[in-house]
């Protein structure tokens, strides 16, 4: 198998029915893609309603049920587990991909070997430019986003391809090998920061992140910390973080 793209949902299923059928072209072009898509504990019917999909490439989506939500490093990492490919890619559920950005992603790290992770640029449906590229996230830039403080665009974004120091885990793209090395998600961390964790553990290993903002794909991002910091959701992302910071030493 070239290419596993592995979707993790929780009751969205209006998001998730749009983001596979985006995939379809690819698919139906790539008869050696599959699509690991992971149901991390909805109750809404999500995965009923994928189930009842009749997708041409359907022998080549694999649908995972779990009794309840892991996480989101848990959660993909179930999915990665049962991937077959030899390039990983790692795409929320919010997103509309095309056919053109997958193959430009796939090119990109087969053809630099010492890529780890590679990231298109993320645009919102209304085409304004998602901050993505990220440095790294110190306590006053988290505050600022779990407060609601900063804007979800950022027009100042790298135009040319860039060594951030992590990109967002809305669409991540590697090599098995990379995985193989580096290892799986850390499941410690619930939901956030698992991908500035794992950009951070991947450049360890002697690899680098790249941010390729010639290659573009929509995210409808659903930011459910900012929206209410005292849940439990906005609770444990908060614990996730404060373990981030204990693993990593470093608070700016």
């Amino acid at each position: 198998m070239r290419l596993s793209i592995v979707i993790l949902t929780c009751n969205q299923s209006a998001y998730t029915l749009r983001c596979l059928a985006s995939l379809t072209p690819y698919m139906q072009a790539h008869s050696d893609a599959e699509v690991v898509l992971v149901d991390n504990g909805s109750t809404d019917g999500t995965a009923a309603a994928i189930a009842a999909e009749r997708y041409s490439w359907c022998s080549r989506l694999r649908l995972i049920r779990l009794g309840s939500n892991r996480g989101v490093a848990a959660g993909r990492n179930v999915g990665l587990q049962e991937a077959a490919g030899e390039v990983l890619m790692i795409l929320d559920n919010d997103t509309i991909v095309s056919a053109e950005a997958i193959d430009a992603l796939v090119a990109y790290v087969t053809d630099h070997r010492d890529v780890g992770i590679a990231a298109p640029q993320l645009l919102s449906p209304a085409g304004q430019v998602q901050d993505s590229a990220k440095p790294f996230p110190g306590l006053g830039i988290k505050l600022r986003n779990v407060l609601g403080l900063r804007a979800r665009t950022a027009s100042a974004q790298p135009a040319t391809t860039t060594d951030p120091y992590y990109v967002i885990g809305a669409c991540q793209v590697m090599r098995r090998e990379v995985m193989q090395r580096v290892g799986l998600l850390d499941e410690h961390i619930f939901y956030g920061p698992e991908d500035a964790d794992y950009c951070a553990r991947v450049r360890a290993a002697g690899f680098t992140v790249k941010y390729l903002p010639h290659i573009t794909i929509v995210h409808d991002w659903q930011r459910a910390t900012t929206r209410r910091i005292l849940s439990p959701l906005g609770r444990r992302h908060i614990a996730a973080l404060l373990y981030f910071y204990r693993k990593h030493r470093r608070l700016f």
